[in-house]
């Protein structure tokens, strides 16, 4: 498992470690590997849309990724750690919140809402004892 960490905010360095070590920990719960992840620390907004806390944007089936010929690219999170903060939110779970949505899970329906949610308590749960 390949998870990569940029801060685009120089505020934001001291979470680089801390983000990929949770989301290799997470993975490794999972028993993932083979996997590549891209994961940006940023504050604003994106692509003009509003504020936000977490966007994930998984890789399109067969996505190239010539610089990965062994791993397959699962796509890409920002995590706004700011806007995380003034709203009193977790950055943890914000975090597997997004390495989820990768994976494929939503919470478009009730029924995904829960199956999500019960996978996020059971991820935090493990990681943090």
């Amino acid at each position: 498992m390949r998870i990569v960490v940029t801060s685009l905010d120089d505020r934001f360095d001291n979470l680089v470690k801390p983000s990929r070590r949770l989301l290799l920990n997470a993975a490794k719960q999972l028993k993932l590997s083979g996997l590549v992840i891209e994961l940006y620390l940023m504050e604003g907004r994106l692509n003009n849309k509003k504020t936000f806390n977490v966007l994930a944007f998984p890789a399109p089936v067969d996505f190239p990724r010539p610089d990965l010929p062994k791993q397959k690219f699962l796509g890409e999170i920002y995590i706004n750690p700011a806007y995380i903060q003034e709203h009193d939110e977790d950055l943890d779970y914000m975090l597997i919140h997004g390495f989820l949505h990768l994976l494929g899970y939503d919470h478009h329906k009730k029924d995904d809402r829960i199956n999500m949610q019960k996978k996020e308590d059971y991820l935090l749960k493990k990681l943090h004892g």
